[in-house]
């Protein structure tokens, strides 16, 4: 297109809705100039810095800068390009060499041509950008004006000629905001650079939403939020399927199709799939900043479908919003019509990028899975064999042997591990595991594209939904033949094994019973395991050295816990497309240290681009108090690895320690432990040996619970409990037990009194016997160099801890003090991956005396100071 040779300044005001830090100024100068150089940055900021709005307002007045030298440079090369081609076209009539002056006045005249194109395009471009504008302030206009006089006026009513005479909004074009888009080409016009926001959760780009609210961009950038369905169908129908695939399927089945003679849509259609609202949905989205739900609130208000406006919208944002899996997983990129080509791509809250990338393409697939889409695709075949061509028939039966071949390979593991006590694993490249299953001859390419273009997932769903509704009746032997009998059987045996999974297995009284009964009307009658399948076959088809198959082999075969199971190995293979189209990629979180592995995995091909950014916090060194806690109260040393943690004595010193801060802490104490096993050991003994009474008799005592436990409250009411608690507890408080990696330890906001005192227990280390953990430690040592799965192992357990680090000082004013419960934090390699606001201030008291007195000290110089 165009590019400007100018290059721009880093300003002095960001329009920052506050008066920045010294930190967020310089983090605002760095990720502007990072945009500038077209560099790939890497920010560390310590949660509560603000770091999220300082990463959009240092964005977005770059792309406003960028616009305005876009045009402006435009129009003086323009200029000046005219003046150059009349004065050559009149050196022509009496230049000696006139051939050569003209073919050089013609290719002048072709930039100048080029120039003027690209003008008009841009023109084009911000002329309907006004129009939408200026309907969406007219509409705006009406409805306020009907919500005054109180009249009950539909919304299609106020979309009236007079407001939609200057769309452009032919039949095809509504067409195209309700199906999927389908590979033609494209037509021409301007790209504006976008910025792709993305984060882990949508509540946490919901927040960063509200923040650009408050700023002045608020008012004027072209914001809009992405989503899957399961956020944003508002159709009762599709809302009522509990899996985003069958959700999906179902939304296009209800796309429009073909119209009758009255010009009347299929009664199947989607209602929410109006054009005009469609698009004034979508307008709306363009020029009001929303959040996913308010985006949803205002489809539900217009009755038009906020999915497909979203997507319509997000052609013409500035700023995209957008989830993990929507930016990282290609396909669902693709599907979702993102086109990161020019873009800027913003990864927050990315310490665990590598291991999100690892995970979105990685897949599972069970023995049950196989043997029931055994059963599905038989029964197809055989119920439809004769309507099939020949091509069909070909794909159908290799679908069926690679199936059946993936069955026995796990059933002859699984024969010959039975007579062993415990389940085996065994892990293969992908080559080999087509080689032993004996269809490496098979292209599954061919057969994936054969399963896309013939939509055949959602044909075996409807099948077996329908075979399965005829089991409900009376299945007549004669019609369905064996393999539909077969396939009834399989579904029903599915169905029981899903309640075994959902009910306790004492469920065995009237009241249980009931309860399970309940159980099997709230789940979905059959499950989708040819989508699995899909999932797994284009895993198959993946570089052979970036990631392994592992065939688990359950002793007591049971066909639920015998699976494959495919790791990806090479997160930086799904990364390479973002990295060559992008203009620049900000990689930012509150813990980004160690950031080796995120360099040599993610970045290794273009470590030219590539500046890391750390910054320190906002707080003064003195509201932060991190202590080393190696000997307890008793003397002993403090190691709570995984074979001593559980001792008696071990035990017996973290209550003391316990007991002891909880008796000079004021307000909140939180303390993460390494596992949920080790917390219900800790809180046993705390109750038994009767400490637990006695912290009680000052701070009341929570603890979190297993997700998806019987027992225990969600995490929402957990931490209103706990809240509430400190609030009415006064400088007594509370304490909350939680785990490290648990839902306690990541995302949530311990400030102020919630978050006084935050005690870190041991170092939790994952499970070293894993045979995925030893795939990728042995896969890091054979690409990177030996020592880089130790690293990556050690790495592992550092980001976690520093995450629990990071729930407690959450802005200027707030203070805490940290307590790493574990001799080993005392070793130089370990505190250098530590944050750098804890190591600054960090010290290693001799007695834990001394850790006493400390703490004792720091709270009452803070209770001075205030």
């Amino acid at each position: 297109m165009f590019s400007p040779s100018k290059r721009l300044e880093v300003p002095k005001d960001y329009e920052f809705p506050f008066n920045p830090y010294d930190i967020q100024q310089q983090l605002m100068d760095a990720v502007y100039d990072t945009l500038t150089q077209k560099r790939i940055g890497i920010f560390e900021s310590p949660t509560g810095t603000g770091k999220s709005l300082t990463l959009t307002c240092s964005v977005l007045r770059w792309i406003e800068d960028r616009e305005r030298l876009e045009r402006n440079e435009l129009a003086e090369r323009i200029s000046s390009m005219e003046l150059e081609v009349k004065s050559i076209s009149k050196s022509v009539e009496v230049a000696q060499d006139w051939i050569t002056v003209s073919y050089a006045a013609a290719e002048k005249k072709k930039e100048l041509d080029e120039l003027h194109r690209v003008q008009d395009l841009i023109k084009l471009h911000d002329e309907q950008l006004k129009e939408m504008h200026e309907r969406q302030v007219e509409i705006h206009k009406v409805r306020r004006k009907n919500i005054t006089k109180k009249l009950d006026v539909k919304v299609d009513t106020i979309l009236d000629d007079k407001v939609l005479g200057t769309l452009d909004w032919t039949e095809k074009a509504g067409e195209a905001l309700v199906q999927e888009p389908e590979m033609e080409k494209e037509e021409e016009k301007f790209r504006p650079i976008q910025v792709f926001f993305c984060s882990r959760t949508h509540s946490q780009l919901a927040q960063v939403v509200r923040e650009v609210k408050r700023t002045p961009y608020g008012k004027r950038i072209r914001c809009v939020s992405l989503a899957s369905r399961q956020q944003l169908c508002i159709n009762p129908q599709v809302r009522k399927l509990t899996s985003v695939s069958l959700m999906n399927e179902r939304c296009l089945d209800m796309a429009p199709k073909n119209k009758d003679a009255e010009g009347k849509s299929d009664s199947k259609c989607c209602v929410f799939r109006n054009a005009n609202l469609m698009q004034h949905l979508s307008e709306a989205a363009l020029f009001n900043v929303m959040d996913i739900e308010e985006l949803v609130g205002e489809g539900e208000t217009l009755n038009a479908c906020p999915y497909y406006a979203a997507r319509e919208a997000a052609k013409s944002a500035q700023l995209v919003m957008l989830t993990y899996q929507m930016l990282l997983h290609r396909r669902t990129r693709l599907q979702t019509g993102i086109d990161l080509r020019g873009a800027i791509v913003i990864v927050d809250e990315a310490h665990n990028l590598l291991d999100t990338i690892a995970h979105l393409h990685s897949c599972e697939l069970t023995l049950q899975q196989l043997l029931l889409v055994q059963e599905q695709i038989s029964a197809y075949k055989m119920r439809y064999s004769k309507r099939f061509s020949s091509s069909s028939l070909l794909n159908i039966n290799q679908l069926i042997f690679v199936v059946k071949r993936l069955v026995k390979l796990l059933q002859k593991n699984d024969r010959e591990t039975a007579k062993q006590p415990t389940s085996t694993s065994k892990v293969l490249r992908t080559y080999e595991l087509t080689a032993e299953g004996e269809f490496y001859n098979i292209d599954l390419y061919v057969l994936l594209q054969f399963c896309e273009q013939s939509r055949l997932a959602q044909k075996l769903q409807g099948f077996a939904e329908n075979a399965e509704q005829r089991s409900n009746t009376k299945v007549d032997g004669n019609s369905d033949g064996s393999a539909t009998k077969r396939l009834l059987k399989q579904i029903q045996t599915s169905q029981i094994n899903n309640l075994k999974t959902r009910v306790a297995p004492e469920s065995t009284d009237g009241v249980n019973a009931l309860k399970m009964q309940k159980n099997a009307d709230s789940i979905p009658s059959i499950s989708a395991p040819f989508r699995s399948l899909l999932a797994f076959i284009e895993s198959l088809t993946d570089n052979a050295e970036d990631g392994r198959v592992i065939l688990r082999i359950d002793a007591t075969g049971d066909t639920a816990s015998s699976l494959y199971k495919y790791i990806l190995l090479n997160p930086g293979a799904h990364f390479v497309d973002v990295i060559r189209d992008a203009r620049a990629i900000i990689v930012a979180g509150g813990t980004m240290q160690p950031t080796r592995e995120l360099t040599e995995q993610l970045f290794r091909a273009c470590p030219n681009r590539v500046r890391e950014h750390f910054y320190s916090h906002v707080v003064p060194p003195d509201a932060v108090l991190p202590l080393v806690v190696a000997q307890g109260p008793t003397g002993r040393r403090l190691c709570f690895n995984y074979s001593e943690r559980g001792t008696a004595d071990m035990l017996a010193e973290l209550a003391m320690i316990v007991q002891n801060v909880c008796s000079v802490v004021p307000a909140g104490v939180v303390c993460f432990l390494p596992s949920y096993e080790y917390l219900d050991l800790v809180y046993n003994h705390l109750q038994s040996s009767g400490i637990l009474a006695r912290i009680s008799l000052k701070k009341r005592v929570f603890s979190e619970s297993r997700t998806g436990a019987a027992a225990g409250p969600s995490v929402e009411r957990l931490l209103s409990d706990y809240s509430a608690a400190i609030e009415a507890n006064g400088s007594g408080g509370a304490l909350l037990f939680s785990v490290v990696g648990g839902k306690l330890s990541e995302g949530l906001n311990f400030a102020d009194d919630l978050g006084r005192c935050i005690i870190v227990v041991g170092m939790p280390y994952p499970n070293r016997q894993s045979v995925e953990l030893q795939e990728r430690m042995r896969y890091l040592d054979e690409t990177l160099g030996m020592g880089a799965g130790n690293e990556y192992y050690e790495n592992l357990c550092l980001k976690a801890v520093n995450q629990c680090i990071g729930r407690s000082v959450r802005h200027i004013n707030d203070y805490a003090c940290v307590l790493l419960v574990d001799e080993r934090y005392c070793k130089e390699g370990i505190r250098a991956k530590l944050p750098e606001w804890i190591t600054r201030s960090l010290q290693i008291p001799k007695t834990f005396g001394a850790v006493q007195v400390a703490t004792a000290r720091f709270f009452k110089c803070i209770k001075t100071r205030k």
